[in-house]
Parts: C-alpha cells; sequence; structure tokens
C-alpha cells in the first residue's frame, strides 16, 4: 500500500470518527445540553471573567435551578406518559399561600405546614388527574380551567399574601448545606428519586408504554387511568412543596408565585428531550434542561438585557424546544 493509500485511510477514519461523535451528539439529547451548557459556560467566562464563573454566581444558578429543576422532572414524568400540566404555577403559589397561612395565621409547626402546603398541592394533582382520566377532559383544557380556579381561591382566602413569615419556617428554604442553599438539596432528592423510578422500577417504566400507544397498553394489561393520575399527583406534589420551600426562602408568601413557569417548565423537559406526544425522555435530560434554562437566565442578567426581551428570548426558547420535538418525530 501506498503512503497516499495510507494517508487517504486515516484521514477516512478520522472523518468516520468525528461523524459518528457529532451523530452521537445531535441524537442523544443528554450529550447535546452537555456541548451546549460548555460551549456557553467556557463563553461567557471568558467574555466576564470577573462575574460569570465566580462562586458567587454559580450558587446563584444552582439556587435558581432548584424550584426549575423540581417542576421539570415532574413535567418530564408527565410528558412521557403523553399529558401536561399548566396549572403547576398557580399550585405553587397555592401550596405556599397555605403553608404561610398555617405557620403564620394557625400557628401550626413549621414541619405541619410545609407538609399541609405539600398536600394542598397533592389535592390539586388529585383533581386534575380526576377530571383528566375519569371525565375525560383533554388535559390541556382540564389543567387551563384548574389555574384559573386556583388562582381564584388564592384570592378569596389571602388577597394580599402573607408576610413576615415567622423565623422558625425560614431554615426550610435559607439553611447553608455545603455552601448550597436547602432548596437545591431538595432538588438533588427530588430528581434522584424520580430518576431511580423511572429507570429502575417496572411499575413506573410503563409510563412510556402508555405515552406511546396508550389503547395498546390499556390492551395488554397496563392500568393507563391509574398511572396517570398518580402521575398527576405527583406533579401537583411537587409543585406544592416547590411552593412551600419558597415562601420559606423568601419568608413571604406571593399571590403570584409561580406566574408563567408552566411554560419555562414545559420548554426545559422537550428541551431535556421529551415530546408533547408522549412516549420518550429521561430524567436526566429534564434536570440539564431545566439548568440550561437556569444558566441562560442568568447570561441574561450579567449581559444586561432588558426584561421585555428575556421574556422573547424565552418565548424562543420555547419554539426552538417545540421546533426539535417536531424535527425528532419526523425522524421516526
Amino acid at each position: 500500500m501506498s503512503k497516499e493509500q495510507r494517508t487517504g485511510d486515516r484521514l477516512e477514519g478520522v472523518n468516520s470518527t468525528g461523524s459518528s461523535i457529532l451523530k452521537r451528539i445531535t441524537h442523544d439529547r443528554v450529550m447535546l445540553l452537555l456541548c451546549m451548557l460548555g460551549i456557553l459556560v467556557v463563553l461567557m467566562s471568558v467574555l466576564y471573567p470577573y462575574s460569570f464563573p465566580t462562586k458567587a454566581n454559580i450558587v446563584s444558578v444552582l439556587l435558581d435551578t432548584a424550584q426549575l429543576g423540581i417542576l421539570t422532572t415532574g413535567m418530564m414524568c408527565l410528558l412521557i406518559s403523553g399529558v401536561f400540566d399548566i396549572s403547576i404555577g398557580a399550585t405553587l403559589a397555592f401550596g405556599g399561600i397555605i403553608s404561610g397561612m398555617m405557620v403564620k395565621l394557625w400557628g401550626l409547626h413549621p414541619v405541619i405546614a410545609i407538609i399541609g402546603g405539600l398536600l394542598a398541592g397533592t389535592l390539586v394533582g388529585f383533581g386534575n388527574g380526576f377530571i383528566v382520566t375519569r371525565l375525560r377532559v383533554n388535559a390541556m383544557i382540564a389543567t387551563l380551567a384548574t389555574q384559573y380556579i386556583i388562582r381564584g381561591v388564592i384570592l378569596i382566602i389571602a388577597p394580599s399574601g402573607v408576610s413576615n413569615l415567622p423565623e422558625n419556617f425560614k431554615p426550610f428554604g435559607q439553611t447553608m448545606i455545603l455552601g448550597l442553599q436547602s432548596p437545591f438539596w431538595v432538588m438533588a432528592i427530588v430528581v434522584c428519586l424520580l430518576w431511580f423510578l423511572m429507570e429502575k422500577t417496572r411499575f413506573f417504566r410503563q409510563l412510556y408504554y402508555i405515552g406511546a400507544k396508550s389503547k395498546a397498553a390499556k390492551l395488554s394489561g397496563i392500568k393507563v387511568e391509574r398511572l396517570v393520575m398518580i402521575n398527576f399527583v405527583i406533579m401537583g406534589s411537587l409543585a406544592g412543596l416547590c411552593g412551600s420551600v419558597l415562601a420559606s426562602r423568601l419568608s413571604n408568601a406571593v399571590v403570584l408565585a409561580g406566574t408563567g413557569v408552566e411554560m419555562k417548565t414545559i420548554a426545559a423537559a422537550i428541551l431535556g428531550g421529551a415530546s408533547l406526544t408522549g412516549g420518550v425522555g429521561k430524567v436526566p435530560g429534564a434536570f440539564l434542561g431545566a439548568l440550561l434554562m437556569s444558566v441562560i437566565q442568568n447570561v441574561l442578567i450579567i449581559c444586561k438585557v432588558p426584561v421585555s426581551y428575556q421574556s422573547i428570548i424565552v418565548g424562543l426558547i420555547l419554539v426552538l424546544a417545540l421546533g426539535l420535538d417536531q424535527m425528532g418525530k419526523a425522524k421516526d
């Protein structure tokens, strides 16, 4: 074999390897998000070395990721089963208001107040699940209606929110552990738990079959309605938990808490590999999608982009996520 032939073979091998790596990155959503995050972090570290790669900013990004990460993980599980919940922002606010009222107005123990906020979200999730699975109402219509109902209830029971919560309620959202505030560790527990359940348990892995072909799943003996109901209950519980922890972190239960978070959550889940048609997605992808959204938000703030433009960019990210979803279905 001549020298020219050997060189050509080596170049062909390098090109083939490069093409294989590129193909893997574009088809593996987790790998794609890791690459996007890496590029963004390196670029911002070069452009803003004194503000972006600092310990304080990293802690801030991870804290901002906490709430979105919890909600996106729950939304990922819902999307895998072929449904979604756009009442989570209102449920989050409701959970916070209930916790605030229990700890301040009713004088209950902070732990009971946190549990109360979580149970308030659980109740909303059960209602959503009942409407969708028993009354056969479309998930988008059902949860949109629930969103308006919950916001109305909040304005009736606490029109101005619950402010100046007691000192003994603050540790749940403000305690520092290994340099990070407690909401981050709550998120870590939720993400790891749902990751384990979705990957290692037969019960939750049935969600993939439901999302892919609901009728076939039902014919094969899978209790579709029960699983979807449980999924909505989990989503509601996570939203209620987020509301309680947020109230503790801010020392205030805010009426407008969670406004707009549902669109960010859906965008992050789809960026993480979920699809509006169901059947696909991974919990690590959900976490990375939420992390990417938080990093982008942080980048916009550091670059001093006006708030109005930030909303436009978040909307464009949602369009991008939906575009990725459509391209993925076209390839299938």
